[in-house]
């Protein structure tokens, strides 16, 4: 038997200045999050509580700032020209 990952689905989308932030929820779950692409790449992953997700989608800088997260912040541009080789070498360590 095969499982199935519960799909992504994007709830919301907006851009301003070339920033794009998206709410975005899996499926069949609770887990919702806010995503922020920046013009540069950088993308900012915000996990949101179902009851802030709007308040974390309309302001995601100052939800982020107001509360203890650990957030995922990374460089697409940085790790699509990272060689594979790297990838392997840092998982193992």
């Amino acid at each position: 038997m095969t499982s199935v990952r519960p799909r992504r689905r994007e709830l919301a989308e907006r851009s301003s200045s070339g920033t794009q932030v998206r709410l975005l929820w899996r499926q069949g779950t609770r887990q919702l999050w806010v995503e922020v692409r920046e013009p540069d790449d950088r993308v900012l992953t915000i996990p949101v509580q179902p009851e802030r997700a709007l308040d974390a989608f309309r302001h995601p800088y100052a939800f982020a700032g107001s509360q203890s997260l650990r957030l995922q912040t990374q460089s697409i541009a940085a790790r699509e020209r990272r060689p594979q080789a790297a990838d392997k070498k840092c998982r193992e360590q």
